[in-house]
């Protein structure tokens, strides 16, 4: 994350991407003594929660959706870090310091740290279904987490 010292900002750190190294990034800053805001945008509309478990205990069923968060909310509210779900960066304005929003809001920062992740890989398989994309397609048909359902993927 490249601090740059404008004139007349505020000492914030946005974070685009509330996944696992958005959260591991807003956790460093504080460990490191950043006293500023912290704003993390993420496109989902649940806390970062931990991506592997979700192929394997959460699935079977011995894992509740709560023990996937990286961290209770509660957490995040302590450290001052404010978690913007289900926003998404729009546009990013390095020049003039600030973010742009789908909601076509201006966040202003002076550090700025992208964390946004990839989406996952989806798996073709001729039938019958590889078991890969029965987990895949098991996951996405119940909606954990804030992900969307398969129809709203299909547009």
């Amino acid at each position: 994350m490249a601090a740059s010292g404008g004139a007349g900002l505020a000492n914030r750190a946005v974070i685009v991407g509330a996944g696992e190294a958005g959260a591991q990034g807003a956790i460093s800053l504080r460990q490191a003594g950043f006293k500023g805001e912290i704003i993390m945008l993420g496109a989902e509309t649940a806390p970062p929660y931990q991506r592997p478990p979700l192929s394997k205990a959460y699935l079977k069923g011995e894992l509740t959706q709560e023990r996937l968060y990286l961290r209770p909310a509660a957490f995040y509210e302590k450290q001052d870090i404010t978690l913007r779900l289900g926003e998404r960066a729009r546009h990013i304005d390095r020049a003039g310091q600030k973010v742009v929003t789908e909601k076509e809001e201006a966040i202003s920062n002076d550090r700025l740290l992208l964390a946004t992740g990839a989406p996952p890989r989806h798996l073709h398989a001729p039938a019958p279904i590889s078991t890969a994309s029965t987990i895949y397609a098991r996951f996405r048909t119940r909606t954990p987490c804030g992900r969307s359902s398969p129809a709203k993927d299909a547009s």
